[in-house]
């Protein structure tokens, strides 16, 4: 093709990340994870173990304000990221943004009590756990200028990851009786909000590579 060919193939950095979404994607899981580790600490008698993360948010909950708090700066911190990682595909963008938008309605919809329900709030999660989990590989790209974590291999490898630990959740969830519920929510939850930044993190690399042949 020649050395203009080249050229046009080759993604700038503009169309694979703003500095946007690389800053609200390392600050997603910092909110969510040391928020709700701090929501349980300042909640007495909370077992984090056997309690999922949205008792810390119920309406009876102590740490109810401060949880729902952080519920919502997630949420928005995932809508920041998602508008700024143009590197990936449009039909992902959109799955993770109604799954961000799900998170939001997890902290319109708290639970009455801790030991309460709410078919509200349990949809919410469950949409949001499921489209969070399916988003890399709806966000899937084929060009080879992408980084691997978009492409086929790694989206489907994101998607695959995602969705295994998200449906050990589900069936322990379900299940009542298991002991340790909160500790495998807790494992699905952090996983959906680390992977974003794994990729934006290829994102930016790619991105950095592009810049230095500038």
């Amino acid at each position: 093709m020649g050395r203009h060919g080249y050229r046009q193939a080759v993604t700038t950095p503009r169309e694979l990340i703003g500095r946007p979404a690389i800053i609200s994607a390392y600050l997603t899981p910092v909110l969510f994870i040391g928020g709700t580790i701090v929501a349980g600490l300042v909640t007495p008698g909370y077992d984090p173990v056997r309690q999922t993360i949205s008792e810390l948010a119920a309406g009876d909950a102590p740490a109810r304000v401060f949880t729902t708090v952080i519920f919502v700066a997630t949420g928005l911190s995932h809508l920041v990221t998602i508008a700024y990682a143009r590197g990936i595909g449009i039909p992902g963008r959109i799955v993770y943004l109604v799954g961000a938008l799900a998170s939001l309605a997890v902290a319109a919809f708290p639970l009455p009590s801790v030991a309460g329900t709410s078919a509200a709030h349990n949809t919410a999660a469950i949409i949001g756990f499921v489209l969070l989990a399916a988003w890399p590989i709806l966000g899937m790209r084929f060009r080879p200028d992408f980084p691997w974590l978009v492409r086929p291999l790694g989206s489907i490898l994101g998607t695959v990851i995602l969705t295994a630990i998200c449906l050990w959740f589900l069936v322990v969830w379900t299940a009542h009786s298991v002991p340790y519920v909160g500790v495998v929510e807790r494992v699905a939850a952090d996983a959906e909000s680390i992977w974003p930044a794994v990729v934006v993190t290829a994102l930016a690399l790619r991105a950095r590579q592009l810049n230095s042949k500038e």
